[in-house]
């Protein structure tokens, strides 16, 4: 396996990210940081949980509903940003240096 990477490079091709699992993994981690936080909201001084919660919601920020309009919105924004992340990431590939 190694040697294949060793020679991809040398020939002088580049690595391209997956921008699918990138999206993926981008949404699931902003769905886990969101419910992390709205289990945070059971702490009194967290105040920075109630922060983020209040990003992705308008509903009390320990409530159900809090829970499953945050969860659903955290998903989307943490998809779209890892997803157009690895397709900057992979048109920005030329500046490469050598």
């Amino acid at each position: 396996m190694a040697a294949s990477v060793v020679s991809e490079q040398a020939l002088g091709k580049r690595h391209k990210l997956s921008v699918v699992r990138l999206l993926v993994s981008g949404a699931a981690t902003g769905l886990a940081i969101f419910v992390l936080c709205w289990i945070g909201t059971a702490v009194p001084f967290s105040s920075p949980t109630h922060a983020y919660i209040s990003l992705f919601t308008n509903a009390q920020v320990n409530s159900g509903a809090a829970l499953v309009e945050g969860s659903v919105w955290s998903l989307l924004f943490g998809g779209l940003s890892a997803g157009l992340f690895g397709i900057i990431y992979n048109l920005a590939a030329p500046l490469e240096s050598r």
